[in-house]
């Protein structure tokens, strides 16, 4: 399993140079746990890339985990109307 650290800043601007860090690590592993515990702004932008990763990664049969995920994730989640169940078995979610 490979670990992605989600920078503090996971916004529009950011959106880029994480799209390709994420694209190399779903083809390159099976398993890919994303490490939320430094974000500290994300945006619905951001909240997409999360997503596409996670229905691109469950398309090549491989799994996203969200490790950590923040206060901050899961408030831009409600104000963007995004249940954490919604993502099924796209991405899988470790609080621990």
């Amino acid at each position: 399993m490979l670990t992605l650290m989600l920078p503090a800043d996971c916004s529009l601007r950011m959106v880029g140079h994480l799209f390709d860090q994420m694209t190399s690590a779903v083809q390159a592993e099976a398993e890919v746990e994303i490490d939320c515990s430094a974000l500290a702004v994300i945006d619905l932008a951001g909240l997409q890339l999360l997503i596409s990763a996670g229905r691109t990664a469950r398309a090549a049969g491989k799994r996203i985990w969200l490790q950590a995920p923040s206060d901050i994730l899961n408030a831009a989640l409600v104000r963007a109307g995004i249940s954490p169940a919604q993502f099924g078995d796209c991405i899988l979610i470790n609080r621990a």
